[in-house]
């Protein structure tokens, strides 16, 4: 059934706001009841999609279980949503669930994405998810290729491989969003920009990467993140919580990554990072932080580290670590700090290193601690190891 309709703007915010149609435009829609039970309502999204111009703007109303792999080619200005939810299910589970390609502001709300080989965005699409759940992917959950992604107030959990995949273009993950469950990395980024943006604290808003066989989050081969607000990557069981390798940059402010059985972050392979404004990185299995290979890293203040199983920094192989000082690194089960093989760690301001089951801070004979140390206990460096306070 097509019949014409107003669409009006639906906002989320200014990340996701891109793929939502103009107030006043006006286009084609159609209904879906893939029960059969709506006289008159089509019985696939593929058939309902068949009757509507590439060109939208296009609406197509879903409801009930829907059997089938789902294309969208070379559209724009699409919106498919439950009514008020729906699930698609695979009619060929050896295929992709929902395959968009080449297409443009298209939003996918309100519905579940049950099996098969999950969804994929390919070559610089512009797609929105709101409210949905991805699950049981047979592949990767949510894939993307070259193309900017928006996802918000969503779940992508027990994939048979990552829950979120993207190589090039963007993915912005707009609170609300947990990923969990996934058989490898939660979510990994090669080549591509991540913003996690996570909520005010309010419950609800927090994004969640959980319990991932592999790291939390995976940032590589010159790959940016950007992780503000509520993000809590916790519990995932592989060597690290969050790993950013191959000349990437991380920029983290606030969020908590704890309880990981591997190391919390590592930073490595000629790779930048940042963390400012009461980041928490906890009770970690393996340590907390790991600057290693050519890489630097800036802590801006406010920053814990504390609790974890093993070092709570590392320094290693020609890398730089740079304090602002008002930070805390306490309670962890090795050194406090660790400067090894030819890198230096800078003390612009005094930090809190206390209770730590070994020293406070050790370098070794290849390295540089800058900066003025006084305030601690537990030192293990040779005076000639040590470079005076610079003003």
């Amino acid at each position: 059934m097509i019949k014409s309709c107003a669409l009006g703007v639906k906002l989320l915010g200014p990340i996701l706001c891109f793929v939502f149609l103009p107030a006043a435009a006006y286009g084609a829609s159609a209904v879906v009841d893939c029960s059969g039970g709506t006289p008159g309502a089509f019985t696939s999204i593929t058939a309902a999609l068949a009757t509507l111009p590439n060109a939208g703007p296009n609406s197509v109303s879903v409801k009930g279980t829907c059997l089938e792999n789902v294309s969208i080619i070379n559209r724009t200005d699409l919106d498919i949503f439950g009514n008020p939810t729906a699930t698609v299910q695979p009619g060929n589970p050896n295929l992709r669930l929902l395959l968009i390609d080449s297409s443009q502001r298209i939003s996918i709300r309100n519905i579940t994405f049950d099996g098969g080989r999950g969804i994929v965005v390919n070559d610089h699409s512009r797609v929105s998810f709101e409210s949905i759940t991805v699950q049981n992917s047979g592949l990767v959950g949510l894939a993307s290729n070259d193309s900017h992604i928006g996802i918000f107030n969503s779940t992508v959990t027990n994939s048979a491989r990552a829950g979120i995949n993207i190589n090039g273009g963007t993915l912005d993950v707009d609170s609300g969003v947990t990923v969990s469950g996934n058989a490898r990395s939660g979510i990994a980024v090669t080549t591509a920009r991540l913003r996690l943006n996570g909520g005010d604290g309010t419950p609800g808003t927090e994004n969640v990467i959980s319990n991932n066989t592999g790291s939390g989050v995976s940032i590589a081969n010159g790959a940016q993140a950007e992780i503000f607000g509520d993000n809590r990557i916790t519990n995932n069981g592989g060597l690290y919580g969050l790993l950013v390798i191959h000349t990437s940059n991380l920029i983290m402010s606030e969020g908590i990554i704890n309880n990981n059985t591997g190391i919390g972050v590592r930073c490595g392979e000629t790779s930048h990072c940042e963390w400012a404004d009461a980041t928490k990185i906890n009770g970690n299995g393996r340590g907390g932080i790991e600057i290693t290979d050519h890489s630097d890293a800036y802590l801006d203040g406010g920053i814990d580290i504390s609790g974890n199983t093993g070092l709570g920094i590392l320094v290693d192989l020609s890398s730089l670590l740079n304090s602002l000082g008002g930070n805390t690194i306490n309670n962890n089960t090795a050194d406090g700090v660790q400067v090894n093989n030819l890198s230096v760690f800078k003390f612009e301001a005094a930090d809190t290193i206390t209770g730590n089951t070994d020293n406070s801070l050790v370098c070794d004979n290849e390295s540089l601690v800058v900066g003025d140390i006084s305030t601690l206990t537990k030192v293990s460096c040779s005076r000639n190891h040590l470079a005076k306070k610079t003003n």
